[in-house]
């Protein structure tokens, strides 16, 4: 598996690079401060320290009066050797220290002990064994106001204010886009949404606002104009359909006529499939329904046929009743059209999921048409030489799909066609979704 260095979200990518680029800028601001205000100081006071070394431990250059002076004058003096507990250097003086031992060590030519006395202008006491076992007192005059909690202080907040001012202006650019989401959502599900705001941000989010302004407008009217379709053939297809079975129940031939009403039953039918593949359920209000009733009442419809119930102590749920019957209808019709009766049934409970069930006992499907089956106009091989228009189960997986639930067709092992529905158990009430929403 790919490792993933970076995070997945906007607003995490650009906190990421803002705390980069102030730590980079941290990094070389101590840096440039460092070499211009501080070591310069330090080669500074190790000359002088060097010359008061020269003037009081030297044989060739003692001078007592010039390094009273130069004491006088710098701070350098000859002192007593400070206490050893006063030799520990804090982490954030030891580059400057560790520094100014380095620069005495190379003008003396020999090792240089040094201890660190800390106060607010600090001490550093310089021995070498030139010295005579003495000890020099410098004062760190070059650190001038030098306060370590003060400079702690800056390398916290300047970086933890800037931090906060790239999160805000992160969270500002990456808000629209979240805000865009939660309603491209809302538009997926069929529901009307307010447009979004397209004069309020920056250029770019606010033409991608406009963009989805736009399709939702056109959106919202092709299924207008879809719906206006549905009316239109419902209305002049199923008109003339019922004159032309009216015509045939009188033409003398009996076989004739028989033949031409199925036919015209079986154009009926496909209509009714094509429409209930467009209709929206958003009309229909969802109840706190038993799924068990709903299919014993389905069930009851097909008396002439053999069904087998086995319907387990399943909790209620939120369905729209009337469009979950069309897809107990749908099932039922399948598994008699394309198998074989008898039709076994079931429901029950695994974990968090109410299963449904349909099983005939027919002799199954190819299992490389199993995948398109539930797709539009999708047929098996047994059902092209059945009249139909291939709906049927793209109608059911719509319908599952807007009850948040799941399907899944196989072969059963004995024979025949298992197709199998689970349904969430949220222990809420959870609203169907429209038909819309899953329309591609």
């Amino acid at each position: 598996m790919r490792l993933r260095l970076l995070p997945r979200t906007a607003f995490a990518r650009s906190a990421m690079v803002v705390g980069l680029v102030i730590f980079l800028t941290q990094v070389l601001t101590i840096w440039f401060f460092a070499r211009n205000a501080y070591l310069p100081g330090i080669r500074e006071y190790s000359r002088l320290t060097v010359l008061q070394a020269e003037l009081s431990f030297h044989d060739e250059t003692h001078d007592p009066e010039g390094a009273r002076r130069l004491g006088e004058t710098t701070g350098i003096i000859v002192a007593d050797p400070p206490d050893a507990r006063e030799g520990r250097v804090p982490w954030i003086t030891r580059p400057v220290v560790g520094s100014f031992r380095n620069e005495i060590q190379r003008e003396l030519e020999e090792t240089v002990f040094v201890r660190f006395e800390d106060s607010r202008r600090p001490v550093i006491w310089v021995t070498a064994a030139s010295f005579n076992g003495k000890w020099l007192r410098v004062p760190m005059t070059f650190f001038r106001d030098y306060d370590r909690y003060l400079l702690v202080g800056w390398g916290v907040t300047v970086p933890l204010f800037a931090i906060i001012a790239g999160l805000l202006i992160a969270r500002g650019l990456n808000r629209p886009l979240k805000r865009l989401e939660q309603v491209a959502l809302v538009v997926g599900r069929g529901d009307p949404v307010p447009p979004l705001d397209d004069d309020v941000g920056p250029k770019e989010i606010d033409a991608v606002n406009r963009a989805f302004n736009r399709m939702t407008r056109e959106l919202a009217q092709a299924q207008r104009d879809r719906a206006l379709l549905l009316a239109g053939v419902s209305h002049d297809l199923r008109t003339p359909l019922t004159r032309m079975r009216l015509s045939a129940e009188f033409i003398p031939d009996a076989e004739l006529s028989s033949g031409i009403i199925s036919d015209i039953e079986d154009m009926d039918a496909i209509l009714e499939q094509f429409i209930g593949f467009i209709r929206d359920g958003a009309d229909e209000v969802a109840s706190y329904e038993n799924l068990n009733v709903l299919v014993e009442d389905v069930c009851s419809k097909f008396t002439e046929l053999t069904l087998h119930l086995s319907l387990g102590d399943v909790p209620r749920l939120m369905i729209k009743r009337l469009t979950f019957k069309r897809l107990l209808t749908n099932l039922i019709s399948n598994a008699v059209k394309y198998g074989e009766p008898p039709v076994d049934i079931e429901t029950r409970v695994e974990g968090e999921e109410v299963v449904l069930r349909v099983r005939d006992h027919g002799q199954g499907v190819r299992n490389e048409d199993i995948p398109t089956l539930l797709q539009p106009f999708s047929r098996g091989e047994k059902a092209r030489t059945v009249t139909g228009s291939g709906l049927g189960l793209a109608i059911v997986k719509r319908i599952v799909d807007m009850h948040h639930g799941r399907i899944h067709l196989g072969n059963h092992d004995e024979g025949g066609l298992a197709v199998e529905i689970r349904l969430p158990v949220t222990g809420r009430f959870v609203q169907p979704e429209a038909l819309s929403a899953r329309v591609r």
